[in-house]
């Protein structure tokens, strides 16, 4: 049976990059797509890989680029794991436990002092963040990841839950802005636990190719 070699997986990947798949993980989804279509072919009509190659994509090449284009693909995936990684056993008890702490020394907390700093700091920190994230992928990996860079739109959703809840600041409501204010922080210790999760996955699967 003729199998793909080292060399042929990163031509397909190379192919891809040319043709603008700009996402790693994306392109390494579909050059997986493509080898075993490809694979196949050269079983099934005796071919060489190149030729092989070249017929396949001159029949599928639209229709692929367009699924896997980055554009609304899997584009609320990173929700839904967000939701299940919320729901694995040691992060409910890490919430527990987070919560029942609070609970029980909130009042050692000044919480009007608690308040303003953390408004005051939150989105400066998701700045910094967000900074942290594009120098480390776009100047120093040079490479982009579309399920990690989706999983901002978690981020987005958690900024905006603070900017229901929490703005603008009123006192009358301390103690209700107080426990929001502990939840988005809670949310956002969760994120950075699934943003790294997330970069770690890619890691663990990578090709040989990359």
């Amino acid at each position: 049976m003729k199998t793909l070699t080292s060399q042929n997986l990163k031509f397909i990947d190379n192919y891809l990059k040319k043709s603008e798949i700009i996402y790693d993980d994306i392109r390494m989804e579909l050059t997986d797509h493509i080898a075993s279509s490809v694979e196949e072919k050269m079983k099934v009509e005796n071919s060489d890989f190149y030729d092989a190659f070249k017929s396949y994509m001159i029949l599928n090449k639209k229709e692929l680029l367009k699924k896997f284009s980055g554009s609304g693909f899997k584009s609320f995936e990173p929700v839904k794991s967000f939701g299940s990684f919320l729901l694995k056993p040691y992060f409910v008890l890490f919430g527990l436990t987070f919560y029942l702490v609070i609970f029980f020394f909130q009042s050692t907390i000044d919480m009007k002092s608690f308040i303003y700093e953390f408004h005051h700091y939150w989105l400066l920190s998701i700045l910094c963040f967000t900074i942290f994230h594009m120098l480390y992928f776009f100047i120093l990996k040079k490479k982009r990841f579309y399920a990690i860079e989706q999983s901002f739109l978690v981020l987005t959703l958690i900024h905006y839950f603070f900017m229901f809840f929490s703005k603008p600041i009123d006192f009358s409501r301390l103690k209700f802005i107080f426990w929001m204010d502990i939840s988005i922080l809670f949310l956002s210790i969760l994120f950075l636990f699934f943003y790294a999760n997330q970069i770690r996955k890619y890691y663990q699967s990578k090709h040989i190719w990359n």
